[in-house]
C-alpha cells in the first residue's frame, strides 16, 4: 500500500465521520501501518493512528464531563485533552465550593469560569443579603408578643420566632422547609379537613396578596386546633414575590367568651373522637360506632360489612425518609380512603398504617367490590414521597353470632391474608371458615 492509497482511505474515514459523526466506535483508522509500502509512509500512519487514539479519547472524556462525571481519568500523555483537564479541576474545584455554600460557608467566591464567575458570585452577595436580613427580621420578632412565620411562594417554612414556637409546640427545625398547610394551616375549627383547593391564605400566600382572619384556627403539635387571629403581608423585593409573612396570636380566651358552652363542647368531642394526625376517626370512637352499627344492623336485618387496610411496607418509607414524610404519606392515604368512600359509610384510623372503614347495608360480595375500588385509587395516587404507594385490604361481613371482637378478629385475618398473598391486593374471609 502506497502514501496515496492510504492518505486516500483516511481521507475517505474522515469524511464519514464529518458526516455522521463518531458514534458509537469513533474513529476507527482505516488502515494497517504494516502493510505501507516504505518505512515514511508507515511511521506517518503510526503517529496519525495514535493522534486518532487520543481524538477518541477525547471524545469520551469530554462526553463524560458534559454527564457530571468529574472523576472521569484520560492519560497524560493526550495532548487534545489538556484544556478539558483544567475545565475537569475547575468543576471540581467548584462542586466542592457549592457544598460549602450548601453548609452555611458564604466566604466563597469563584474567579476562573469567566461570566459563570459573576453568577456565582452574584449569588453569593444576594445570600448574603438575605442572610443578613433574616437576622435583622429575627432581631425584631423575637421581642414581639406575635407568633410569626416567613414562607415562600410555595408555602414552606423559612423562618419562625420563639413565640410561635411556644404557641403551636413545634421547633423551627420540626418545620423548617416543610408546608403550612399539611401541617398547622389543614383543618376548619371542626376537624375537617380544607378542600383540595385549599382556603384564602393558601391563596394569598401563593398571589402575594394581604390577607387578614381573626377566626383561624392552626394545629399545635400536641394536635389541639388552637383558635387564632392572623395577618399576612407579602414580601416583594425588587417588584418580585419572595414570600410571606404570617402574625398570629391565640384568641383562645376570646373564643371562650364568645362562642357558647355548647359550641365548645361540641368542638372538644369532635376533638377527642379525632385522630390528631389525618382528622378522621379514631380508633375509641370507632369502636363506639362498630357497636350501634352492629346493633343496627341485626335490629333491621340487614348486611354490614368490615374493611381493614394498611400502607404496604410503610417502614421501609418511615427509614428512607423519616417519621414527618411517613406522617405526610397517613394524611394523604386518609384523604384519599375519605374521598372515595360513600357517605354512609364510616371510616377511621385503626392505629399506626391501619385503617378500618364499616360499610352499612353491604354483603360480603359488595364489600369486596368498594374494597377494590379504594385499593385503586390508593395505587393510581401520587404520594408525597418518590416511590409507589400502595395498600392491602381485608373484608369480612357480619355474621348472625359476630361480636366486635370476633369480627375485627377475622377482618384483620383477611388483611394478613393479602400481605401474605404479595401485598396490594384484597383478600375476604372464608365464607366457610
Amino acid at each position: 500500500m502506497d502514501s496515496t492509497q492510504a492518505l486516500k482511505a483516511i481521507g475517505s474515514c474522515l469524511a464519514l465521520a464529518m458526516e455522521r459523526g463518531l458514534g458509537k466506535n469513533g474513529l476507527v483508522f482505516p488502515v494497517e501501518c504494516k502493510d505501507a509500502a516504505d518505512d515514511t509512509c508507515r511511521n506517518f500512519c503510526k503517529n496519525l493512528e495514535q493522534i486518532f487514539a487520543q481524538m477518541n479519547e477525547t471524545y469520551r472524556f469530554a462526553e463524560a464531563l458534559a454527564n457530571g462525571e468529574l472523576k472521569t481519568e484520560v492519560s497524560r500523555s493526550n495532548i487534545f485533552a489538556m484544556p478539558l483537564k483544567a475545565l475537569q479541576a475547575s468543576l471540581r474545584h467548584l462542586t466542592w465550593q457549592t457544598n460549602q455554600v450548601a453548609d452555611g460557608d458564604l466566604s466563597q467566591q469563584v474567579d476562573f469560569l469567566g461570566e459563570f464567575s459573576l453568577s456565582f458570585n452574584h449569588m453569593i452577595a444576594s445570600l448574603r443579603d438575605k442572610e443578613s436580613l433574616e437576622q435583622r427580621l429575627k432581631t425584631i420578632t423575637d421581642v414581639l408578643g406575635e407568633g410569626v412565620y416567613l414562607v415562600d411562594t410555595e408555602g414552606r417554612l423559612i423562618f419562625a420566632n420563639p413565640e410561635a414556637e411556644r404557641l403551636l409546640g413545634y421547633s423551627f427545625q420540626e418545620m423548617a422547609g416543610k408546608m403550612v398547610f399539611n401541617t398547622i394551616h389543614k383543618q376548619f375549627a371542626d376537624g375537617t379537613f380544607f378542600p383540595p383547593e385549599g382556603t384564602q391564605l393558601v391563596s394569598a400566600i401563593h398571589n402575594g396578596q394581604v390577607y387578614n382572619n381573626d377566626d383561624c384556627v392552626f394545629a399545635c403539635k400536641s394536635g389541639r386546633l388552637m383558635p387564632v387571629s392572623l395577618a399576612c403581608r407579602p414580601v416583594i423585593t425588587g417588584g418580585k414575590l419572595e414570600g410571606t409573612v404570617i402574625a398570629f396570636h391565640d384568641i383562645t380566651e376570646q373564643k371562650k367568651y364568645q362562642e357558647s358552652l355548647q359550641t365548645i363542647n361540641a368542638l372538644l368531642e369532635k376533638q377527642a373522637s379525632t385522630d390528631a394526625l389525618t382528622g378522621i376517626y379514631n380508633r375509641l370512637e370507632f369502636s363506639k360506632l362498630l357497636t350501634l352499627e352492629i346493633s343496627r344492623a341485626r335490629r333491621y336485618q340487614s348486611s354490614m360489612t368490615i374493611i381493614m387496610f394498611d400502607i404496604d411496607k410503610f417502614k421501609e418509607i418511615n427509614d428512607a425518609y423519616g417519621h414527618q414524610t411517613g406522617d405526610s404519606v397517613l394524611i394523604d392515604m386518609a384523604r384519599v380512603v375519605n374521598a372515595n368512600v360513600r357517605t354512609t359509610d364510616i371510616f377511621a384510623r385503626w392505629g399506626g398504617e391501619e385503617f378500618m372503614v364499616i360499610a352499612p347495608g353491604c354483603a360480603l360480595d359488595q364489600g369486596i367490590q368498594l374494597a377494590e375500588m379504594l385499593r385503586l385509587r390508593v395505587a393510581q395516587t401520587t404520594f408525597s414521597v418518590p416511590r409507589e404507594v400502595t395498600a392491602s385490604f381485608g373484608v369480612a361481613a357480619l355474621r348472625r353470632d359476630d361480636t366486635e371482637i370476633s369480627l375485627t378478629n377475622r377482618v384483620d385475618h383477611a388483611l394478613y391474608q393479602a400481605k401474605a398473598n404479595g401485598r396490594n391486593r384484597v383478600e375476604a374471609e372464608d365464607a366457610d371458615a
